[in-house]
């Protein structure tokens, strides 16, 4: 394992290998089954006995069980009751009770830009991915996406046709799951070509969201802003400034910030 993390990670090794396995499993980064033992202890440069206490872990939770002479299996669900996906704009519409539906607007290679390389961690003058969708829910277009992606976890991705949810093609495709985001939202007046696309007026005012996204491997995969209609944004802000009396210490941090993409149904 990397041994800057380890450095800065105080508890046992084996935990910290759990950890790192059980993000892969309930990411579906493995199909059905895990990684033998001794490719494990190369991987993650650890001895045997501390990946056996690691892959314990995971097995007394149940997302892993033995099979004596072939190896150690997924529970397939187990890691459907504990896996919890990244919402997409897509599961947002969805969601809604609307069809979702696309037109690829450019899909391809291009230079990564100076924010790109900084967050991605790619040298200047590599490549990123770039996917800019029409997002339409019941033939209505409702937002632009313009996805940056990084190469350099994906290979050679081919998206000029995709039809279907873009997290959904890279966990079945691509073996990446986005597990975790930041997003930002902020309104912004349209430029024309945006305008144009969502039928708005020019110079009306949109949403703006941007992401920034990681896989189960806590490697940077995306860079994306969503231009949506002015639709009602939901917004919950939960503050926690010390404990309560008579009440456990808070699990969460101090601020918890919880924003849907919208109510696209109006």
């Amino acid at each position: 394992m990397k041994a800057d993390v380890a450095a800065r990670d105080h508890r046992p090794i084996y935990i910290q290998v759990a950890e790192g396995l059980r993000a892969r499993i309930l990411s579906g980064y493995y199909k059905d089954k895990i990684d033998g033992e001794l490719k494990l202890v190369q991987e993650w440069k650890v001895s045997r006995r501390t990946i056996q206490q690691a892959l314990d872990i995971l097995v007394q939770e149940g997302l892993l069980g033995r099979q004596q002479g072939t190896g150690t299996f997924i529970n397939h669900g187990a890691v459907a009751k504990r896996y919890r996906a990244i919402t997409s704009i897509t599961d947002g519409i969805r969601a809604q009770g609307l069809t979702v539906d696309y037109r690829v607007l450019g899909s391809g290679p291009e230079p990564a830009s100076a924010a790109a390389c900084a967050f991605f961690g790619i040298e200047d003058g590599a490549s990123a991915y770039r996917h800019v969708r029409l997002v339409l829910g019941d033939g209505r277009p409702l937002a632009v996406t313009s996805t940056l992606l990084n190469l350099r976890l994906l290979g050679a991705i081919e998206l000029a046709h995709l039809d279907r949810g873009l997290y959904d093609t890279l966990r079945r495709s691509h073996g990446r799951t986005v597990v975790h985001a930041e997003d930002a939202y902020r309104p912004v007046i349209a430029s024309a070509a945006t305008a144009g696309l969502l039928g708005l007026p020019p110079g009306s005012a949109i949403f703006l969201a941007e992401r920034r996204a990681w896989d189960q491997e806590g490697a940077p995969i995306e860079l994306s802003t969503v231009e949506m209609l002015p639709v009602p944004l939901e917004i919950s802000i939960s503050q926690v400034g010390t404990d309560w009396i008579d009440k456990p210490p808070p699990v969460a941090d101090p601020w918890d910030y919880r924003v849907g993409f919208g109510d696209f149904k109006g």
